[in-house]
């Protein structure tokens, strides 16, 4: 499962909260996390500021409560708590799968499934609300049910005349209104 994640986690950006007009950047990769901040001035007579750059291993992270501080107060306690189930290893894999992995999962739900699915997360929602994902669904759905439909009699004819045995036929027919 390891393989389905990409270098970085995640990544955002934000200026800071009133009064300040700070730039800051904060990504999580596999391994380490940056944290890039740009202290942004008017006054003329002072001195140039050259932006600051922190990286953290994922371990040290964990441990640096100054950052956690700056994290919430600049990103907020949902971001940190991300922040922090990621350096711990608690990926969120199913939002992380390749598209066209997501859409085939999603050509077998009902649209109110579909619909309930959109409603969990941002890509999820993203996704759902495009006409490519829309034509993907109706193409893999009618595809399923024509390989369902040329799949249901010929074998069963086949099978029917292979065995021609007293009793044999009847088990078929059971068998084939159970499962069908």
């Amino acid at each position: 499962m390891s393989s389905l994640l990409q270098e970085k986690l995640c990544e955002i950006q934000t200026q800071a909260p009133a009064p300040q007009k700070d730039f800051h950047y904060f990504t999580i990769t596999k391994t380490e996390v940056i944290w890039r901040s740009w202290q942004i001035t008017y006054r003329p007579n002072q001195e140039k500021i050259f932006p600051k750059e922190l990286k953290r291993t994922h371990r040290n992270f964990l441990l640096d409560e100054q950052l956690h501080k700056q994290v919430q107060s600049i990103f907020g306690k949902s971001m940190l708590k991300y922040t922090l189930n990621l350096c711990q290893g608690h990926y969120d894999f199913l939002v992380r799968m390749p598209e066209n992995l997501i859409v085939h999962i999603m050509s077998f739900l009902n649209l109110e499934d579909i619909e309930q699915l959109s409603k969990t997360c941002k890509k999820f929602q993203q996704l759902c609300n495009t006409d490519e994902f829309w034509e993907r669904i109706k193409k893999l759905q009618d595809k399923y049910t024509l390989d369902l439909q040329s799949a249901k009699f010929p074998a069963y004819e086949k099978q029917r005349n292979f065995h021609q045995r007293k009793g044999y036929l009847t088990q078929m027919q059971r068998r084939h209104t159970t499962f069908f």
